[in-house]
């Protein structure tokens, strides 16, 4: 960073001593009145001191760990605040009487402003009030009075930077660049998939609800998939989309209708949910119950993207913003426009208070000609870096992928340098056993294991095709290792968005974003578990699974936990105890309680106790709930000792807890007289033929989750035989499984376990 600091400081002040020299500088084109020459003059002077103020204090490289606007940046909003972090932890009362900061507008004078220190207690902004001037040049002292637990009294850092040219302001409401489709949604597939069916055939959906065509193959990894309908059209209508919670079939576990796009709907880490509006600009929070709770805007003047965020478990938000800028374009590449809007990328940090306590910006550290596709310079449009994907990792440093560069850049979050690059012109890595590199890609995302996931939509492959890949990255030596690859046969092209998701089962969701099928799930072994596709025209922007809604941990301990009762006990009780913070036992809905997700709970009560240090408060510290034991009884004579239960919350989450209950091997042996069944038949084949005892009347077939699927009266004339056809009580077939068969009356036997395979 201080190299940074002596270069850019160095640029400024021969720049601007050299401009200073001129016979004048007519700051307005439409005016060379002595007057005018005179105050472009005393300006320039004014830079030229503050400029030679940054370069003695470069070259004496003062300490501190980042600063906001970059030495001598240009470009810089005049909405910007300034960032200074000192390294260590600041005196927060260090920073009363004058203040940490002297800011200076060479047009707009000294500047007042709100200092803060933000909540990692190493950051300090400075909010200047009223912002600055188009055109001039901001001279600061940060750091001024400061002490850190690291070293004392910090030195102060003087630096500059210039602010955007009036011409900026037209561009405010510049519409954000699209993602480089380079075609219109007419150009996909029109044929329907093969082997898929519709779910949308609820008559309660709205006429306009997507038609979504699901085909499961196998077990998907659990929980539920989370989409945005998204239709890229070429005439600008404002089409509305929906925020949609998938089953596996396809049908909706959860809608709602924007009216315009919404793109990267997901759950955080926190559990809570997420979107872009793209008609509010603006990503929105929404807790378990679909209530929107809380909303995240770039600051400093930026129009917030919506192509990623990332909430931090500080409590702080990753963004990005898309900045266009008029620049001449002919100085630097051939057939370059003099007024072409260039759009540079912006990644900030906010922090719980919505501060803006790290921003960084391509304009500092990225080349407009590190664009992959030259062509597109001499465009009006110039979108060299198009960034689409964010992600930090263990160490906080930031992974960003930039499209139109072919690259994925790691960044420190300290210090806002570049710690590496990979792909495009400015590769640093080598791939030993990939020769095709990744073009277009989108969705760069960091696996536990330090791997990269990239979903790579190979616009320049020849011919182009979408992947999912993997590398292994050695930092140090700077490879980039290919472990893992999945292509469709035959190939698909999605030359737009798309997203790659790694399950803890060894899973991969892919979504092929502009590409028909919309999604796939593939197992380790590459075989495809489910597929899932919208009409041609539509897609979506990343396709994601999470549980949800989220489930949050209880405790579960039974009374009494050893069972040494008749098998007529009359009930077994369940204490459900919060695992942690997130609910307490007034929220657990007793209606909804479940074991092993069938019995249902037959009372409730919450027990209070005292709040920790205060005796006049009470809290709830659990619930407990009452379940019969006669629904009980097929787990535990079948040898189900470990049970499940699961609720509702008021939260709109649900629990799970799981507990034991032993029972007295001399009850098993009791309760399994003299009713036993015995089979008769062949294991797996059906029917499956039963002897009972003469004192059997009900039977009843359950499946492995307790579930009852059957249940029938014995006649007389059976003569101690009975036989199950496979089917439930709706006369439907069952699937192939374990089931368990049972006598429900009399001195009822230990369930018999029967494998039906179709």
């Amino acid at each position: 960073m201080e190299s940074l600091f002596r270069r850019r400081g160095a640029t400024i002040a021969a720049g601007l001593a050299a401009w200073v020299g001129r016979p004048e500088v007519p700051l307005d084109t439409q005016s060379d009145s002595p007057r005018m020459v005179l105050r472009a003059r005393a300006f320039a002077f004014a830079v030229v001191v503050a400029a030679a103020s940054l370069l003695r204090a470069a070259s004496a490289a003062p300490s501190f760990e980042f600063v906001s606007p970059v030495p001598g940046s240009a470009l810089v909003l005049p909405e910007t605040n300034i960032i200074y972090r000192p390294g260590g932890i600041v005196d927060a009362s260090s920073l009363l009487g004058a203040g940490p900061f002297q800011v200076n507008g060479s047009l707009s004078g000294a500047h007042g402003g709100q200092t803060r220190l933000s909540d990692d207690g190493r950051t300090l902004t400075f909010q200047p009030d009223p912002p600055f001037s188009y055109g001039e040049v901001v001279s600061c002292i940060a750091g001024a009075g400061v002490r850190t637990d690291t070293g004392g009294s910090v030195p102060p850092v003087p630096f500059a930077f210039t602010i955007a040219g009036p011409e900026r302001e037209s561009l405010r409401d510049f519409p954000p660049p699209d993602d480089g489709a380079g075609s219109p949604f007419s150009s996909f597939p029109t044929g329907s998939p093969l082997g898929l069916r519709s779910a949308a055939l609820a008559e309660s959906l709205p006429p306009d609800f997507p038609n979504i065509q699901a085909s499961v193959f196998g077990t998907p990894s659990p929980g539920r998939l989370f989409v945005s309908d998204l239709h890229f059209n070429i005439f600008g209508i404002r089409i509305p989309s929906y925020l949609l919670i998938l089953e596996n079939s396809g049908s909706p576990y959860f809608y709602r209708q924007l009216p315009w796009t919404g793109l990267d709907f997901k759950m955080q880490p926190s559990g809570k949910l997420t979107y872009f509006d793209a008609a509010a600009r603006a990503f929105y929070e929404l807790n378990a119950r679909y209530e929107v709770v809380d909303s995240f805007r770039c600051g400093n003047g930026y129009s917030t993207d919506g192509h990623d965020l990332v909430l931090l478990p500080n409590g702080h938000a990753l963004l990005m913003a898309y900045d266009a800028q008029i620049i001449d374009m002919r100085p630097i590449a051939l057939g370059g426009r003099a007024d072409a809007r260039v759009i540079g990328l912006i990644l900030q940090e906010l922090d719980q208070q919505k501060n803006v306590v790290f921003q960084w910006r391509s304009w500092d550290h990225f080349q407009i000609t590190d664009i992959w596709d030259q062509n597109l310079l001499a465009r009006s449009v110039v979108d060299y870096a198009h960034g689409n994907s964010l992600d930090a990792d263990p160490q906080g440093n930031l992974v960003v992928s930039s499209r139109h560069m072919n690259e994925v850049t790691k960044i420190s979050r300290s210090t806002g340098e570049i710690l590496w690059r990979m792909g495009g012109r400015r590769n640093q890595f080598t791939f030993p056993n990939d020769p095709i590199p990744f073009t277009y890609q989108h969705d760069a995302k960091l696996l536990p294991n330090g791997n990269l996931t990239i979903f790579d939509n190979g616009n320049y492959h020849v011919p182009a095709f979408s992947r999912a890949v993997e590398y292994a990255i050695d930092e140090t030596q700077k490879t980039a290792t290919l472990v893992w690859q999945y292509r469709l046969n035959p190939d698909v092209f999605g030359f737009a968005f798309g997203s790659v998701q790694r399950f803890s089962n060894g899973n991969t969701l892919i979504g092929w974003g502009a590409a028909t099928p919309s999604l796939t799930e593939v197992a380790p072994d590459g075989s495809i578990v489910s597929q899932m596709s919208f009409d041609p025209n539509v897609t979506t922007y990343r396709a994601l699974r999470f549980e949800w809604p989220p489930v949050r941990p209880a405790a579960v301990a039974f009374s009494p936990a050893t069972l040494t009762l008749g098998a007529r006990a009359v009930s077994v009780a369940a204490q459900i105890t919060p695992g942690d913070s997130t609910f307490t036992a007034t929220d657990v809905d007793p209606l909804t309680v479940r074991l092993n997700g069938v019995v249902p709970a037959d009372s409730a009560y919450v027990k209070w106790g005292y709040a920790p240090g205060d005796s006049l408060k009470i809290n709830p510290t659990d619930v407990t709930l009452k379940f019969s034991r006669g629904p009980l009884d097929s787990y535990l004579l079948a040898g189900v000792d470990r049970l499940t239960i699961t609720g509702s919350l008021k939260t709109g989450e649900v629990f799970r807890g799981i507990g034991e209950i032993r029972v007295n091997p001399v009850l098993r042996v009791k309760l399994a007289a003299p009713n036993a069944l015995r089979l008769q038949s062949i294991p797996g084949l059906l029917p499956v033929s039963l002897a009972v005892g003469p004192e059997a009347r009900t039977i009843a077939v359950y499946d492995v989750q307790g579930r009852r699927v059957n249940r029938w009266q014995v006649t007389p004339r059976s003569a101690g035989r009975v036989s199950w056809d496979g089917r439930g009580s709706s006369g439907r077939a069952v699937g192939s499984g374990v089931y368990w068969i049972r006598v429900e009356d009399g001195a009822p036997g230990p369930a018999l376990k029967v494998l039906i395979a179709r």
